[in-house]
């Protein structure tokens, strides 16, 4: 896009951060659209947990959530997979113990993104002044001025969607690149869910007109890149000491547009005590090979987020199988490993 027509675009966001009202009709105006149909059944089971998780209090929404992850944890979700995925990690330097542990902090995590979720959206302004920190918002502020747009890198790690919700209802626009769920209903609650915090959402599939469109308008836009790629949409990297794919667009999009890298989370430290964290800017690195550009990239950007899962390993999804997909000819690690298939 000429520098003519991102001034243009650029005109709506004159500076960051912007007007809440101004940032809340830039998203719902450009919210995808599903048209629901059945999961009868599904919606009144939905809506009463979404009724249920509505009249907590904060102590018990934080209580209820940690008693989720235990059920979890009782059931051994997943267990084989998180437990392979730290041997990978740390093999002996970590004891059975330490893992164990891990694995069960994660879960009670997991647990309460679940509780969260159905709650913390629907809360009013004052929630996200009064109970979330905002550390090294500066950073973002500055990127989000440059003009260029912003790519957010992020993790399943900590309280992952809400961190977009900290960041739309302080002023910034953004969208995350999110899979379609089969369920329309579902999808539409989700996405209705994201808009009510300033927080858009854009499908994964032929969506990079969407992208670079919305980087151009100033827009963050955040990628969740600790998922496991299909090769034809991925790239081998190494991810956190083995051979992992992971998603290469994120420095496609970067080099198309120009826009600014950063990382950054949410925690959750205690029942009204959230804190959104921004990293510092990854800067993107030119080479005169195009695929060697962006092999390079991508791999600065995935130290950038296994820096922040290596530094609370407690608060990341370890029973996703991040390593699934190898090269050809190198083994299954889930398999090899011992552990069962999932």
């Amino acid at each position: 896009m000429d520098k003519e027509n991102r001034s243009a675009l650029n005109d709506e966001f004159k500076t960051f951060p912007a007007d809440l009202d101004l940032v809340r009709t830039y998203i719902q105006r450009n919210a995808r659209q599903i048209e629901v149909k059945g999961h009868y059944g599904f919606r009144i089971f939905f809506l009463f947990l979404r009724f249920c998780a509505s009249i907590l209090t904060f102590n018990g929404a934080y209580r209820f959530g940690k008693f989720i992850g235990l059920i979890f944890y009782k059931f051994k979700l997943r267990r084989h997979i998180a437990i392979t995925n730290m041997s990978i990690v740390w093999g002996d330097s970590k004891s059975d113990e330490e893992k164990e542990l891990i694995y069960k902090e994660s879960l009670i995590n997991f647990g309460q993104v679940i509780v969260n979720w159905l709650r913390l959206p629907f809360k009013n302004d004052n929630f996200w002044k009064e109970n979330v920190r905002f550390t090294n918002e500066t950073t973002l502020q500055k990127a989000m001025n440059q003009k260029k747009g912003v790519i957010l890198l992020a993790a399943h790690l900590g309280m992952w969607d809400l961190a977009g919700g900290k960041i739309g209802m302080s002023g910034y626009p953004v969208s995350v690149v999110a899979r379609r769920i089969k369920n329309s209903f579902l999808d539409r609650w989700i996405i209705d869910t994201r808009c009510r915090m300033n927080f858009g959402s854009i499908q994964n599939k032929n969506s990079m007109d969407r992208i670079l469109e919305g980087l151009n308008h100033g827009e963050a836009v955040a990628v969740a890149i600790d998922q496991s790629m299909q090769p034809a949409q991925g790239v081998f990297i190494d991810w956190m000491g083995r051979t992992a794919s992971s998603v290469r667009s994120v420095s496609y999009m970067a080099k198309k547009s120009g826009a600014v890298i950063v990382s950054g989370y949410m925690l959750q430290h205690g029942p009204r005590d959230f804190e959104l964290c921004v990293e510092e800017e990854i800067p993107y690195v030119s080479h005169p090979d195009p695929e060697e550009e962006l092999l390079i990239n991508t791999q600065k950007q995935s130290y950038a987020i296994q820096k922040i899962i290596l530094k609370h390993p407690e608060k990341w999804f370890w029973i996703h199988r991040r390593w699934k997909v190898q090269p050809e000819g190198v083994p299954d690690p889930y398999r090899s490993l011992g552990s069962e298939p999932e």
